[in-house]
Parts: structure tokens; C-alpha cells; sequence
């Protein structure tokens, strides 16, 4: 009897499609990534703005309502006119999200000291401990969109990955403890590739979704 084959690792997977023109396509998005950290206090924090969207919605959604509330919209709209134009945008969470939004501006002022200098993994925690709306998963996202690279960004599409390959991992994470403990299949798959887990997140997101979306 012949055994079936092994199915292919996503260390595997992964270096074909660097070996591909997706390499490209993906070294100018993690470019505008780190341009994206240099740039103004208002624009970091719409990235972080839009990373309280995209949670427990899709990217694609994120996206689209980034584009149309805008800069103006995150920093100066009161709950109610964030609301109604999140409303308006056809983002299903308006009423809890724009509260979010409208009570985290407290940290404008603060976001390029933290994402510029200081230990990462308090960083990270600290944005968790302290802005509504923004738990580990979104954290990191937020991180490897203004150029911070060292985290895994635990969405569902990476966490079935994982889980097709490392039985241990639950399609769910929820404590500080269980998000590190599974974030560290992706790490230790990115060292072996010699890349960072956030690069690395953006070919596991490719293979999982046919897509590289920020």
C-alpha cells in the first residue's frame, strides 16, 4: 500500500509564494507599512482606528469604512456624528465602536512616542490594557500596520492554519496567556524562515484568503 502524502507545511507553502511575483507585491506593502509610522499623530491613529473597526468584521469592511469616515471623521466627529456615519457606511457595530473611537483620543497625542522607542511587548499590552476596543489580535494588527513586525495577528483565517498543522491550537484564543502561547507558532515559523511574524502573517493571509490587504 502506498501512504498518502504529507500535506505540505505552511513553512512550505509560504516559501513558494515568496519564490513568486506575490513577494513583490508584498516587500511594497510592508514599505508602506513603515512610511505609514513616520507619518503624523492623526494618521497613526486612524490606523489604530481602523483596527477597532476590523474586529470581529472583516478586513475588507475595515477598509472601506477607513476611507469613508477618514481622518476628519476620527478625529472630530462627536459619538453621534461618528455614529451616524459609521451607520451610514453600513458597519453593523456603529453605536459600541464609535464610543471607541471618540474615547480613545485621549492617546493621539502619545502614539508616536510608543510605537517609535520602548520595549514592544509593553507597548502592545499597554494598548490592550488601556483602549477600548483593542484586545491582542487587534493590537498587533495595529503594530505591524505602522511597521512593528514581531507579532502575530491571530485572526480566524491564520488560526485554521495553525490549526491544520499544530493539533494543539484552538480556532479560538481569549487570555493574554493563550493568544502568546499560540502566537508562538507563528514566531518560531517565521524565525525558521529567517522572517518577522508580521511579514510572514501577510503570505499566511495570502494562502488562507487569495488576498494582501493591510
Amino acid at each position: 500500500m502506498i501512504d498518502p502524502p504529507k500535506p505540505v507545511s505552511i513553512a512550505q507553502r509560504v516559501s513558494e509564494l515568496a519564490s513568486s511575483p506575490v513577494s513583490e507585491i508584498i516587500s511594497r506593502r510592508v514599505e508602506e507599512f513603515k512610511h505609514a509610522g513616520r507619518s503624523s499623530k492623526e494618521f497613526i491613529f486612524g490606523e489604530l482606528c481602523f483596527c477597532i473597526l476590523t474586529a470581529n468584521t472583516s478586513a475588507d469592511m475595515g477598509v472601506s469604512t477607513q476611507n469613508i469616515i477618514g481622518l476628519n471623521g476620527f478625529m472630530n466627529y462627536d459619538a453621534l456624528e461618528l455614529k451616524d456615519a459609521l451607520k451610514r457606511a453600513k458597519y453593523r457595530f456603529y453605536n459600541l465602536r464609535s464610543k471607541y473611537i471618540v474615547e480613545a483620543r485621549w492617546i493621539v497625542d502619545e502614539l508616536p512616542g510608543l510605537i517609535s522607542g520602548g520595549n514592544r511587548q509593553q507597548v502592545r499590552d499597554y494598548l490592550v490594557e488601556n483602549v477600548m476596543g483593542i484586545g491582542y489580535k487587534e493590537a498587533s494588527h495595529f503594530l505591524r500596520n505602522v511597521g512593528i513586525f514581531d507579532f502575530a495577528i491571530l485572526d480566524k483565517h491564520i488560526l485554521r492554519m495553525l490549526a491544520s498543522e499544530y493539533p494543539g491550537v484552538r480556532i479560538k484564543v481569549g487570555s493574554r496567556q493563550s493568544y502568546l502561547d499560540t502566537e508562538k507558532y507563528v514566531i518560531d515559523i517565521a524565525r525558521s524562515m529567517g522572517m518577522e511574524a508580521g511579514i510572514l502573517d501577510l503570505y499566511m493571509w495570502k494562502l488562507a484568503t487569495g488576498k494582501i490587504i493591510k
